[in-house]
């Protein structure tokens, strides 16, 4: 069973130390100044739990708030402090007329020393000794420490012991095994903040759907920048791959967004895929510029993932799911000069930005049909201020918003996706701070951070 947040009322939680758990992984301007507003590009992963922290400060809680991990800092890294988004909360909570004492940060300060967690426990604990009724103490980039993401367990118990409640409103980050999201909950009571509970709401929702025998088309729009091939690292890819285990033949996947450039390498070169790995090793880098041009692909791990979007176009044959790769691209010159339409292959000098005319009207085809859509990403750099590179994404978004006034359940998963949304400013039925998470949680009904809040 999951506890809601608001189940505690004023006697609960005034004077009691609360750790609450955000996922403020936000990204970030480095050329622009810690304080600054502008340093924060996008706020849609801190705002969802901001009324859950407003809530604790008004019932007179001390809170302890981890906004969540910056990025995938290699050790302690100044640029990727939580320092930016200690300044947003706090303008907001200024804002908002519920700030009675100043906010605290441990264990950085602020234009002064970067410091991990791990090893300033006794700077964490001095300031939470100080907290009064209502006041807030902000925690530093928990991925400074190795351990942390190792899920360590003295980390999770020695956080433990310092505060009393824990409140999880974190979907973004409830897929990850850390230390404070599977360990650290079941050390205290616990309770799930407003936004998470939402979040759950939906995916379920999408999770029951699937395991339905007589449904609607689901159509999933694999999109957005990275395909993770680390071991051990659950990515959009690796949980689309066993998401097909649920899928039936008139369901669709719609590959977009720079992902679709290593799609088109694992369908072009799928002879060598099939032969396996050692012969994907050989696929040249001038081999791949014949078929993407000077597109995006992560070129430290491109023959890793060939094999991996290669599995995913041999498993989707396998299951009859229709796969979808773009017919026609929108291409701008590699120096940022010229952009135009192109058919199949991209040339060299020209990289992929959006994609073309044909494929979006097979994309809205696709969702119009639809029972349900999941979106986890953008089929373009609609965000990057690059004329002619934003109206696939925009186009998407709008035929779901039209398909979600015709009674289509759509959601879209993740912090690039919501942005979309937002800054497009349609109406869905549900926009999710989680990529990964919502893909995980839709294809398993659950996840280990959501695991480990159960009374």
């Amino acid at each position: 069973m999951l506890r809601p947040v608001t189940d505690l009322k004023k006697s609960d939680l005034k004077g009691k130390i609360v750790y609450l758990r955000g996922s403020a992984d936000v990204p970030m301007n480095e050329d622009v100044k810690m304080d600054n507003p502008k340093r924060i590009k996008d706020t849609s992963r801190i705002d969802p739990f901001l009324p859950t922290l407003t809530y604790l400060i008004r019932k007179g809680a001390k809170v302890v708030l981890q906004p969540g991990w910056i990025d995938r800092p290699d050790g302690i890294d100044p640029q990727k402090s939580v320092i930016p988004v200690y300044f947003y909360i706090k303008r907001w909570l200024k804002k908002s007329g519920v700030l009675k004492h100043g906010i605290l940060l441990a264990p950085s300060e602020v234009g002064g020393e970067t410091r991990n967690i791990s090893d300033n426990f006794d700077i964490i604990q001095e300031k939470i000794a100080k907290l009064e009724n209502g006041q807030v103490l902000v925690l530093e980039n928990p991925r400074f420490d190795p351990q942390y993401n190792k899920g360590d367990e003295y980390y999770a118990k020695r956080l433990a012991g310092m505060v009393e409640i824990y409140v999880a409103d974190d979907f973004g980050q409830r897929h990850r095994p850390a230390s404070d999201i599977v360990l650290m909950p079941r050390h205290l009571p616990r309770y799930v903040g407003m936004h998470l509970i939402d979040e759950i709401k939906y995916a379920e929702n999408v999770s029951l759907e699937l395991k339905k025998k007589r449904r609607k088309p689901f159509v999933l729009i694999l999109a957005g920048k990275k395909i993770e091939t680390k071991p051990g690292v659950v990515s959009k890819i690796t949980v689309a791959l066993n998401l097909m285990d649920r899928m039936k033949k008139k369901d669709k996947i719609l590959v977009g967004g720079a992902v679709a450039y290593t799609f088109m390498l694992a369908e072009h070169f799928m002879d060598k895929v099939k032969a396996g790995p050692e012969e994907v090793n050989k696929i040249s880098e001038k081999e791949i510029e014949e078929i993407i041009g000077d597109s995006y692909v992560a070129w430290d791990q491109i023959h890793d993932q060939i094999m991996l979007a290669g599995r995913v176009i041999l498993k989707a044959g396998e299951k009859c799911v229709s796969l979808i790769l773009p017919k026609d691209h929108t291409i701008m010159k590699k120096d940022g000069g010229g952009i135009k339409r192109s058919q199949t292959q991209i040339p060299k000098g020209w990289q992929g930005v959006d994609v073309g005319e044909k494929t979006i009207e097979e994309f809205k085809n696709a969702i119009e049909e639809a029972g349900f859509v999941v979106m986890s990403g953008p089929v373009g750099m609609f965000d990057k201020k690059i004329s002619g590179a934003a109206s696939g994404s925009e186009s998407v978004v709008r035929v779901m918003e039209k398909a979600t006034k015709m009674g289509v359940v759509t959601i879209s998963a993740g912090g690039e996706s919501t942005l979309l949304v937002n800054r497009t400013g349609v109406k869905i039925s549900y926009a999710s701070i989680g990529g990964g998470s919502t893909l995980e949680f839709i294809e398993k009904g659950t996840l280990p951070g959501i695991e480990a809040l159960q009374s």
